[in-house]
């Protein structure tokens, strides 16, 4: 029997919740998070049902590539220094502001059951982008959750704002109820150019009943519909779960390419929230999500790799660039390895500044001179070229680099979240996804679902 101990950390207690010694191992063909603790002994939890990817996957590490401010300013230890502490070992790719804790659903899977946090007003919400401006120099991408964020009344001056202070692009998190029954809400959306990102589990009711608590196809295709005939960009976000939707990835990936969506979401149910006491037969890993990926016509062995920025087990990712209408390629095979992971590498959309633009450029040029290309290649270099044609007279836009981008690519995401039982503290200091809170703190997200979660 193969064993062999990957790192040592610290993780939580399943019965008191104490932070107790904790390492990652591969036994049984899988890898576990091994915790002791002194009162109630020892206990695991599955976190990979891949060693191979496990191993392979600690190649794509980056540096530290610290914040340019941080919030708090002395580091005590995980996670009572959240917020980001000196200590933190990456910058903010994709912050998220909770405006409103409300909601229209009480899904049994959502992972803030039981919060009852205040409604974000307009100053507190200028206030968070401050500090995430001080942070890291520019905004990108934000991202407004909840609860149901579309239930805040100030929602389209939020977005307002977001344009005000220079954000490129905003997304909303939603379960579409309110958007598909309010067309000026809608509006609201197409004229600021937010973008939803719409809750959708899957095309089975049954998984709707699991997840949601109640049947939303149905509703959510009617809304696809909609977005689509108004113009409105969005993008497929979906948790999954083993035996209930699992075996709808593929078609979810069918979705993604068949649709306007500009990116598919997979998010493996965290077991926090109103989701805290279900089994562990429900869990599924990255690497189980991956392979139901490959499934699709569309994906190709090989076309994920974790992100490079953030810590090894909390994302895997994969790009698809369009050569001509319905024909994607993936960027990492049309790259190649070493060049696709420092394309993606902190940036939300790839390729979209000087050095991304440098390492496409010189992999075109290799490319062009070589005899064995195949005609899809280069329609893809032809793609390319034609992007890079018109970079110059867009080059002082960012609004309008990020256009393009969408009008060229699909993505595909898997993003793992820590619970209780999953908790390896070591993962919150290469967060780059964290919880921009009114305090003026910047919580990495399993932390926050965790640890702050009251």
């Amino acid at each position: 029997m193969t064993f062999r101990i990957f790192s040592h950390t610290q993780g939580l207690c399943g019965v008191c919740r104490e932070r107790v010694p904790a390492r990652t191992v591969e036994r049984d063909g899988s890898i576990w998070l091994e915790k002791m603790c002194p009162r109630h002994g020892r206990t695991s939890v599955l976190t990979s049902t891949d060693p191979a990817w496990t191993a392979a996957s600690l190649s794509y590490v980056k540096p530290r590539q610290r914040p340019r401010a941080v919030q708090v300013a002395e580091f005590k230890g995980c996670p009572d220094s959240c917020g980001m502490c000196p200590e933190h070992r990456q910058h903010t790719c994709l912050p998220v502001i909770e405006i409103d804790q409300a909601c229209d659903l009480d899904c049994p899977v959502c992972l803030k059951g039981g919060q009852d946090l205040p409604r974000m007003d307009l100053d507190a919400f200028r206030g968070v982008l401050e500090t995430l401006l001080e942070a890291e120099g520019s905004l990108p991408v934000v991202n407004l959750s909840g609860g149901e964020p579309t239930l805040h009344p100030l929602l389209p001056d939020f977005l307002r704002v977001c344009r005000e202070m220079g954000v490129v692009q905003t997304t909303v998190s939603t379960n579409g109820l309110r958007l598909a029954r309010d067309a000026r809400l809608r509006q609201v959306f197409r004229e600021s150019g937010a973008l939803v990102a719409l809750q959708f589990d899957g095309l089975d009711p049954s998984a709707d009943v699991v997840l949601r608590g109640r049947p939303l196809v149905e509703h959510r295709t009617e809304l696809l519909s909609l977005l689509e005939s108004e113009g409105i960009p969005y993008s497929l976000v979906a948790t999954v779960a083993r035996g209930v939707n699992d075996h709808e990835i593929p078609r979810l990936v069918d979705l993604l390419f068949s649709s306007k969506a500009l990116s598919l979401m997979l998010q493996p149910a965290c077991f926090t929230g109103n989701a805290a006491g279900w089994d562990e037969s429900r869990r599924l890993t990255i690497p189980d999500v991956v392979r139901r990926l490959e499934e699709s016509r569309h994906v190709s062995p090989g076309d994920f790799n974790p992100l490079p920025c953030s810590h090894h087990s909390c994302f895997a990712l994969s790009y698809y660039l369009e050569a001509e209408a319905g024909a994607y390629r993936s960027l990492k095979a049309f790259l190649g390895e070493r060049e696709y992971l420092e394309l993606i590498a902190n940036r939300t959309l790839p390729g979209l500044d000087s050095e991304g633009l440098a390492l496409l450029k010189g992999r075109l040029y290799e490319l062009w001179s070589a005899a064995d290309t195949s005609d899809l290649d280069r329609r893809v270099m032809d793609r390319i070229r034609d992007i890079l044609r018109r970079l110059p007279s867009i080059a002082g836009d960012p609004r309008a680099l990020l256009d393009l981008g969408k009008d060229s690519m699909k993505a595909v995401f898997v993003h793992d979240f820590m619970d209780a039982r999953t908790m390896d503290l070591t993962r919150l200091q290469k967060c780059c996804n964290p919880y921009a809170r009114a305090d003026g703190r910047l919580v990495p997200m399993c932390a926050q679902n965790v640890f702050f979660a009251s």
